[in-house]
């Protein structure tokens, strides 16, 4: 692979990450963490 597209990838996984990250905030908020699902964290992001 070359390395632009390495860079490319790698900048779409740590935006996903991120993504993902501030869902699973706004879902703890709503429900709490003990109540929250990864269901419900994916279906946010």
């Amino acid at each position: 692979m070359s390395d632009r597209r390495l860079r490319k990838k790698e900048r779409l996984v740590r935006e996903r990450s991120r993504q993902i990250l501030e869902a699973a905030a706004k879902v703890f908020a709503r429900k709490g963490f003990h109540q929250a699902t990864m269901k419900e964290i994916a279906e946010e992001a």
